[in-house]
């Protein structure tokens, strides 16, 4: 909706003052854009954008092509300007002719960037700044390393309202910029940035970004909050989400396992053991490893032994590490990206639960389960 609305303002207050490189059009009458509030609309910026206002910047930046162009506002505002009417009219408008420096207005400037650095802490609209505006299109555009260092030494909520608000995973610089800027450790901050700002309003449901969940684990982002989001979903109104609430805590609970938190699923399981079954219709959401680890390491509370537990020898085969090192990582999934969970030191005993594949399952004398690549074990006792 606010992108909606930037691109309203900027046909809105269009002058078809001609810029040097147009095409002359002596011969046809001049019309003069006004700018209508849709009903419900919030407009502070009349005082601003007069009728036919235009300014032009003196400034390096270069208009981008309509390829860019188009490229850009798919990618950063989620805008389709071929179905996008005030976008359509935009290009219409302002990309007749030869595009060059001296047509180059605020208008056009300001659509990309005017909700993010023009009015932000107050600001009087009277106050804009031309030359942040063009620092801003270079970034977006370009991205020019000394207008986005501008912004992330001047201005830096500038880059934070842009990604909260658009969703945009293409400018790796820029997420993890935001990933590090943003307290994630607060539920909160986190769940603002997975269902962004544009989603808000009474109008309007809250869209999960799955896009963004992946990105933030493949940076490396904080998640340790991630399961009090999906509570908070859990918890909250059915109503205010886009998809069913259950399987977006479902789906947010699974990604804790991708993020590494396969303690909080093991916990889920204990709690909650019907989400198996929920994660299973779901082909558990095809998370790497999710079913092998549900399948196959997980165990249900009364069935967990350590090797000095009186019952029914639940182990294949016992053994020890071979490894020159004098110890080996027990990791909580397969693969040496897996995340350590102890070392395994030489001489210690543990029990063998699976030894199939190139990982196998293994627990050791205090109760730990989890997995050490079958080259380095030695079977003492099948």
């Amino acid at each position: 909706m606010k992108n909606f609305f930037a691109l309203i303002i900027v046909v809105s207050f269009f002058s078809c003052k001609k810029a040097k490189s147009q095409i002359s059009n002596d011969d046809k009458p001049k019309k003069e854009m006004t700018r209508k509030n849709k009903p419900g609309e919030i407009s502070g910026d009349d005082k601003y954008f007069e009728p036919g206002k235009q300014a032009i910047i003196d400034c390096d930046f270069k208009i981008p092509s309509k390829e860019l162009f188009e490229k850009k506002m798919m990618e950063v505002y989620k805008i389709d300007i071929k179905e996008h009417e005030g976008a359509k009219a935009l290009w219409l408008n302002y990309y007749r002719g030869e595009p060059t420096k001296e047509n180059i207005s605020t208008s056009l400037l300001a659509m990309l960037s005017g909700r993010y650095i023009n009015y932000a802490d107050g600001m009087d609209p009277d106050d804009i700044i031309p030359d942040h505006m063009c620092k801003f299109n270079k970034m977006i555009f370009y991205n020019d390393i000394q207008a986005t260092n501008w912004f992330k030494t001047n201005a830096s909520y500038a880059i934070v309202d842009l990604i909260k608000d658009n969703g945009d995973i293409k400018n790796k610089d820029l997420l993890k910029f935001v990933f590090n800027k943003i307290d994630l450790a607060n539920a909160n901050e986190l769940e603002e940035l997975l269902f962004g700002t544009y989603a808000r309003g009474k109008d309007y449901k809250y869209a999960l970004r799955k896009d963004m969940l992946d990105k933030m684990i493949e940076y490396g982002a904080e998640l340790s909050q991630l399961s009090t989001v999906a509570n908070m979903i859990s918890n909250g109104n059915p109503e205010s989400y886009e998809e069913d609430t259950e399987e977006l805590y479902a789906y947010l609970m699974a990604y804790c396992y991708k993020a590494g938190q396969s303690g909080i699923i093991e916990y889920l399981y204990d709690t909650n053991p019907k989400m198996i079954e929920v994660f299973r219709k779901k082909d558990f959401y095809g998370i790497e490893d999710l079913e092998d680890f549900t399948d196959n390491f997980y165990k249900p509370q009364d069935k967990r032994f350590g090797l000095s537990s009186i019952g029914p020898d639940p182990y294949i085969a016992y053994g020890v590490i071979n490894d020159p090192d004098g110890y080996t990582n027990l990791r909580d999934g397969k693969g040496t990206s897996a995340k350590v969970i102890k070392k395994i030191k030489e001489g210690e005993k543990f029990g063998i639960e699976t030894n199939t594949g190139e990982w196998w399952i293994v627990v050791t004398e205090d109760g730990t389960r989890g997995r050490i690549h079958s080259s380095r074990v030695t079977v003492i006792k099948e």
